[in-house]
């Protein structure tokens, strides 16, 4: 009798392992006390947060709050938990390391004999992949929608922008102060003649003809270009390529277009010098990933959402078609652009390109 139930508990026990071991596999887990207090971390919880669980047990979910969602948000989650209701929600994340992460939420309350929380379980997943995929899409169709509208009015506007241009350069001015107003006028001409051709750009971008390239032999020749200019801003660029070939099938030229105004953002983010990291390597799903990592002022998250939307810039005179432009053209070529910015601290920039067979 005494071994049938030893065998019972230890069967019992193997089973609440086996599951302990299927939770830590698939989801991150956490226990708080009724005032949010962490009083369990599970292994996801660790690895995903960047945190141990020393760092983590006694905290509040405030360490990890990465200051996306307002407070009304969580004021909504901790009256329905308060209430005894489960809670289900998407939320970001800050780990450790100042990498953001989204979760798909779930927080149930335990209920006491009065039926009020005495302590809240919560289930999440890590959704981050999802998230990024989304936000590709979102943006991608507005790319694709200020591309259309950029096909239609780019043409209507050059010529008589270039008649408006043709006509101050041939007037025979006189006086210094009327010879410069017409320099400031022909300037600002030239500045939207430049606009119209990021729009023609966008619309159909040049050399569409693709062929095998290997990505390192293109970064490489982008960061000797860049170099020059780099050093005149005290900024150092550490390049690092994969040690085999990196092959995918695009434009030259477009590809080059991506990286140089890439690399070009990253050196106007660091106006006071600091430290560049490009790097060319393969990517674990099987892909080519190209990174741009700078030391620069990084952007706030508010504004971070917006970046590559049509005409929004963080520059005094860019038109937020630079962007725009790099994300179409990696879409194209069936990759992806995403951005990730912690303020003061600088941002990083990923393209993931496809691997040609």
């Amino acid at each position: 009798m005494f071994h049938e139930v030893l065998r019972d508990i230890e069967s019992a026990l193997k089973q609440l392992a086996d599951i302990n071991y299927a939770l830590d596999e698939a989801l991150i887990v956490a226990v708080t006390d009724a005032r949010g207090v962490i009083t369990f971390a599970n292994n996801k919880f660790c690895e995903i947060s960047k945190y141990t669980r020393e760092e983590l047990l006694g905290q509040t979910h405030r360490v990890i709050n990465s200051g996306y969602h307002p407070r009304a948000f969580f004021r909504e989650m901790w009256r329905t938990i308060g209430h005894g209701q489960i809670w289900r929600g998407e939320i970001r994340n800050r780990a450790k390391d100042g990498s953001y992460y989204w979760v798909d939420t779930t927080i149930v309350p335990l209920l006491d004999d009065r039926g009020k929380p005495y302590k809240y379980v919560s289930f999440r997943i890590d959704v981050t992949e999802r998230k990024r995929q989304e936000d590709f899409l979102r943006r991608a169709d507005k790319v694709e929608l200020a591309a259309q509208l950029a096909s239609s009015i780019a043409h209507e506007i050059r010529n008589p922008l270039a008649a408006i241009k043709w006509t101050l350069q041939s007037l025979n001015v006189q006086g210094e102060d009327q010879h410069h107003q017409v320099e400031l006028v022909l300037s600002e001409i030239d500045r939207i003649d430049r606009i119209v051709s990021d729009f023609l750009l966008l619309a159909r971008p040049s050399d569409s003809t693709f062929t095998i390239h290997d990505v390192r032999g293109l970064v490489e020749a982008i960061v000797q270009l860049m170099r020059v200019q780099a050093r005149k801003q005290g900024v150092q660029v550490v390049y690092a390529g994969a040690d085999h070939p990196l092959l995918v099938r695009g434009a030259e030229s477009q590809l080059k277009q991506v990286f140089i105004n890439l690399l070009k953002n990253a050196l106007e983010a660091m106006p006071d010098g600091g430290r560049l990291e490009v790097t060319a390597e393969a990517a674990p799903d099987g892909g080519i990933r190209v990174r741009f990592a700078d030391q620069g002022t990084g952007i706030p998250p508010e504004l971070l959402a917006k970046i590559g939307e049509p005409f929004f810039t963080t520059k005094e005179k860019g038109s937020g078609l630079g962007l725009m432009i790099c994300e179409r053209i990696v879409r194209e070529h069936g990759g992806r652009l995403t951005i990730q910015s912690q303020l003061g601290v600088g941002t990083e920039v990923e393209v993931w390109l496809p691997a040609a067979a």
